[in-house]
């Protein structure tokens, strides 16, 4: 069964997480990475674990796209420094992992943001810039996750300057992934710059 009893019910609705169980699963909580505040609807345990391992193992996209709108949901009523940003961009997930699901989670995400927060899309030409790795990092140890974490040195961009910039990722592990983007995000001139994850789970 990949949903407790109590959701059972609320499929029926076209939903897969009832009201009781979402407060259950989405505690949000913000601790750092790089120096910079990471926020979280919870702790890659539970219930939101297995919604997270049955949406990139099984492909589910249903439950990402309820899960992405209700991580957004309760994120924006949560977070306090809203008016600091003016540009949103998830992680690129892994070449592999988008090919075997067909989407991205931390995609699905940003784009919840989007509809809820107002803010524009930034240039292609800019979001290129940050390039996800071809292969999965899933079953990768600490070390071997931290050895990918160097990106190209990026030039600082007009698009970014001065601008503040909330990156989306699905779940932080050791960081890793986000870490290589937080620098580069820096290097191009978002300032400040704020980290939203569904999930943290620290080794």
């Amino acid at each position: 069964m990949l949903f407790p009893a109590a959701c059972l019910g609320c499929q029926a609705e076209g939903g897969y997480l009832c009201d009781s169980c979402q407060k259950d699963a989405f505690d949000v909580r913000h601790s750092s990475v790089n120096g910079h505040t990471l926020w979280s609807v919870g702790p890659y345990d539970g219930l939101l674990k297995t919604c997270i391992v049955s949406v990139k193992k099984r492909g589910h996209k249903a439950l990402a796209r309820e899960l992405a709108r209700l991580a957004a949901e309760a994120f924006l009523e949560k977070f306090p420094h809203l008016g600091a940003i003016q540009a949103v961009m998830a992680v690129p997930s892994s070449e592999q992992g988008q090919k075997f699901r067909g989407f991205s989670l931390s995609q699905m995400v940003e784009e919840a943001l989007f509809a809820r927060g107002g803010w524009e899309p930034l240039p292609a030409d800019l979001r290129r810039c940050y390039r996800a790795m071809s292969k999965s990092s899933q079953g990768m140890g600490p070390s071997a996750r931290m050895a990918r974490m160097h990106g190209d040195k990026l030039e600082a961009h007009p698009a970014a300057q001065g601008k503040g910039l909330l990156l989306v990722d699905d779940v932080v592990t050791t960081g890793a992934t986000l870490f290589r983007c937080l620098t580069q995000a820096e290097q191009h001139g978002f300032e400040p710059i704020f980290c939203f994850a569904l999930a943290e789970h620290r080794p």
